[in-house]
């Protein structure tokens, strides 16, 4: 466990440089990359479970670390270049339930965590919730719960949305407070990616077409992982020919997710870490990844129906 230690105290862990192959070989800028896992939360419902409920009785996520039996871990995933694949000798390990989690390489070295959050569908009559935190290593208290909400920017990111919740720990300079609203008409990422509760009001008739998704990427990646298993929404593999829900940055499953609870059911959450991706230290720095949170679509729309055929083309060439 010394090593784990050693990645925490001494800074994030530093690439051999016979395998930093993408940075310092071309004269261009590297892609940016980062690792990430998502892992579903096993909710307690035992009948000793205390249940937490709103006012009205809705059930919500688990008030602490004792609501929550353990999780499903996914594979490590790598983002570069528009898609994702398996991270190759990276794993997740957590040593004990209610214990913290790490990503570590197969020296059993831990990768430094970027950010992190845990995401939650509730029922239809709720919001989707945010726990800016990992919610199975929460003390024995009420922990911090937010409604999902957009940042709508300015120019020249005008009809961005941008996933966020109200107290986040950064939001770019300019422009107003988040709202429970995406900043764009008729994204095709609704009810896909997002709840139809959240599009625009049809009365505010002064917001711009969408031009995409961007944000917290813990909150992006989460809502993405009602739409099936991790393998199935995330992953390109060139064995099987699959290509991952989420291609070249843009959302392909225009269906509402499959995974969202019903009325009966008790809430569902992915607990979401992204990591620097050791092996290209130029393009996974905190810089590139906020860059690529905040000042670009994560999630691009969708091409038209009359132009499918020629984004089809473009999209193999990339």
């Amino acid at each position: 466990m010394s090593s784990m230690l050693d990645a925490y105290t001494k800074g994030r862990k530093q690439p051999d440089k016979h395998k930093a192959h993408k940075s310092k070989s071309s004269s261009s800028s590297p892609s940016v990359s980062f690792l990430f896992v998502v892992n579903k939360l096993l909710i307690n419902q035992g009948e000793s479970c205390d249940m937490h409920r709103d006012v009205w009785h809705n059930e919500l996520p688990p008030r602490n670390c004792w609501g929550y039996d353990g999780e499903a871990a996914s594979r490590v995933m790598r983002y570069e270049g528009g898609q994702v694949t398996e991270a190759r000798g990276y794993r997740w390990y957590r040593p004990m339930v209610r214990q913290e989690g790490f990503c570590v390489d197969s020296a059993f070295v831990a990768v430094e965590c970027y950010s992190h959050a845990a995401v939650f569908s509730c029922n239809p009559h709720l919001p989707v919730v945010i726990i800016p935190a990992d919610p199975t290593t929460l003390p024995d208290r009420e922990q911090t719960m937010h409604a999902l909400h957009f940042f709508h920017p300015p120019d020249p990111l005008r009809g961005l949305s941008q996933a966020t919740t109200p107290d986040a720990s950064y939001l770019p300079p300019h422009g107003g407070g988040p709202v429970k609203y995406v900043a764009g008409r008729n994204p095709s990422w609704i009810p896909g990616l997002v709840p139809q509760t959240y599009a625009a009001p049809r009365s505010n008739a002064g917001l711009p077409p969408s031009r995409g998704l961007g944000g917290e990427l813990p909150i992006v990646l989460g809502l993405m992982a009602f739409s099936g298993a991790p393998d199935q929404v995330y992953m390109s593999r060139s064995d099987s020919g699959h290509r991952g829900y989420w291609r070249d940055r843009v959302w392909t499953h225009n269906h509402s997710p499959p995974l969202y609870p019903n009325i009966t059911q008790p809430p569902r959450g992915f607990y979401v870490a992204v990591f620097y991706d050791p092996e290209n230290p130029d393009g996974s720095t905190p810089e590139r990844i906020r860059s690529f949170e905040w000042d670009s679509p994560v999630v691009n729309e969708y091409p038209s129906s009359s132009s499918s055929s020629a984004a089809a083309s473009s999209s193999s060439r990339r």
